[in-house]
């Protein structure tokens, strides 16, 4: 589809969501893919900042949250979004493929499992972020401005500006015995 059709496309698609939930604002152009699925609920808020883009497919699920996404941030192919609380998205950040943010989980205990009930924190990811690809970032994790995540991280807890997160991973090749 033309970049310009596009933002038409996606200006209508806004307005006609925004009607069923007054909190989805948007602040200026929207170069999202036809196959960016929005789920919000009625007490939810969303703002997506000017210049939001995002290629393929991008799942977005706000639940009595508040997600924010400043200007011009990117999302590559095949992210999530899974908001329950809060998250917060600096201007100029970039995501690679396939990233997941995730502010709640399931609870649990060891005498009944996994329940349906959730626990949240917020997330707050700072300015002119790199996120690598299929790296998540779980509830309750703050991103300072500048920080690139490498490739494949689980991020959670405090990531201070101007950081380089990586993860050790060693590669370790055996030969078949019989």
């Amino acid at each position: 589809m033309k970049p310009y059709l596009l933002v038409f496309y996606n200006k209508i698609r806004i307005f006609f969501k925004h009607l069923k939930c007054k909190g989805l604002k948007s602040n200026g152009l929207l170069m999202m893919s036809r196959n960016t699925k929005i789920c919000v609920t009625k007490h939810s808020q969303v703002i997506f900042g000017d210049r939001f883009i995002n290629d393929g497919r991008l799942v977005i699920i706000v639940e009595n949250g508040k997600l924010t996404i400043g200007n011009n941030v990117y999302f590559n192919e095949d992210a999530m979004i899974s908001c329950k609380s809060s998250i917060e998205i600096g201007n100029g950040c970039k995501f690679g493929p396939n990233i997941k943010i995730f502010d709640n989980n399931h609870k649990f205990n060891a005498e009944n499992g996994v329940s349906s009930e959730f626990k949240a924190s917020p997330i707050s990811i700072g300015k002119n972020c790199w996120i690598g690809s299929n790296a998540v970032i779980l509830k309750g994790t703050t991103i300072g401005d500048n920080c690139v995540i490498g490739a494949g991280c689980v991020v959670s807890g405090n990531i201070p500006e101007r950081s380089i997160v990586t993860q050790n991973r060693t590669l370790k090749i055996e030969p078949i015995r019989e």
